[in-house]
């Protein structure tokens, strides 16, 4: 075989082979890795690229370690990578290493506080996230007096405790965050979630907010499914107008701190304005923090000819008319 037919051969092939390394270069540089939501990645002062490449690859945030490092010397950046705590979302090699040397260290945190959490649940869980050193630290400050100048919503509240109002939601906040400033964050929130519209129509129905929210943090607590709240809003906001008791057992619970889902003898005897088997209206207080799908709910009931329900071990709401279908109900899905 000729020598220069040798040549192009071998030339030819060496082209190949760039071109297949240069395609599958820039497929690892631009290709996400697979994990959802955020993670956070740490690099400390004097890490080199290979321990960076290599906790990268480890924390499941790059793909080739390779390709991470082979990036970075093309393109003369390796002393360039920034110390710190970042926040990672899924990205290419090309806009992570953009963020790494940029040094877009992100200084804050996300809270998720949860549909139905009573503020000593929110307490207990900024402890466990090293917010707060006790419960206390939350539980003094959430106080209405506290910021009742700054929100119109909270003057006509019954109590001086922000239970009801501190809004279920993920909130990103700064680490070093007072209390005060996570409050705030949810008050903020929870105006923005009270539109116009529901304050016309909570005024137009002849309620107060305040009753509106200890109905929501019932229904809440009461019915799992968020399809039937309506239809058990309109039972309870009908034993209201006809001076029933409202008989709910979520509102003893919020006194006992119980899950009880079915209260014994001696739990339905305490003397409590939130024992609703005892005392006739609303209890107090809202009995939780509640979602908007609750919230919503206790604004717009839906009427029927039902007056009980039971929520089953399930999550199942059984709905009677009479009291007689409701004792067989509790016989059939509670005993």
């Amino acid at each position: 075989m000729p020598r220069g037919l040798v040549f192009g051969i071998g030339f030819t092939l060496v082209l190949i082979t760039l071109a297949i390394f240069s395609i599958y270069f820039v497929y690892q540089i631009s290709t996400q890795p697979n994990f959802e939501g955020e993670r956070e990645f740490v690099i400390t002062k004097g890490e080199n690229v290979n321990q960076i490449s290599q906790n990268l690859y480890e924390q499941g945030l790059i793909k080739s370690k390779f390709a991470f490092k082979a990036y970075l010397y093309l393109r003369r950046l390796q002393g360039s990578v920034q110390a710190g705590t970042y926040i990672l979302t899924p990205m290419d090699i090309i806009d992570l290493t953009k963020i790494l040397i940029a040094g877009k260290v992100d200084n804050e945190i996300s809270l998720r506080f949860i549909e139905g959490w009573t503020l000593d649940d929110i307490a207990e869980y900024l402890v466990k996230q090293k917010i707060i050193n006790n419960k206390n630290d939350f539980l003094n400050n959430a106080q209405i007096d506290n910021f009742r100048s700054s929100y119109p919503f909270l003057e006509k509240s019954n109590s001086n405790s922000l239970e009801g109002f501190i809004f279920p939601d993920t909130y990103r906040v700064f680490k070093n965050a007072s209390v005060k400033d996570i409050i705030i964050k949810t008050l903020d929130n929870f105006n923005k979630k009270l539109t116009p519209a529901l304050k016309t129509e909570i005024k137009a129905r002849g309620k107060s907010l305040y009753d509106v929210l200890i109905m929501a943090s019932i229904l809440e607590k009461e019915v799992p499914n968020d399809d039937d709240r309506r239809l058990v809003a309109g039972i309870l906001w009908k034993r209201l107008k006809a001076k029933m008791p409202l008989q709910v057992d979520s509102t003893l619970n919020y006194v006992t701190k119980g899950k009880n889902p079915s209260l014994t003898k001696e739990e339905l005897k305490i003397d409590s304005p939130y024992n609703t088997y005892k005392y006739r209206g609303l209890p107090p207080t809202p009995i939780c923090n509640p979602g908007e799908s609750a919230i919503r709910a206790a604004i717009y009931p839906k009427n029927s000819e039902y007056w009980y329900y039971l929520s089953t071990k399930d999550g199942k709401t059984i709905f009677s008319k009479t009291l007689e279908e409701h004792n067989r109900a509790v016989e059939k899905y509670l005993r």
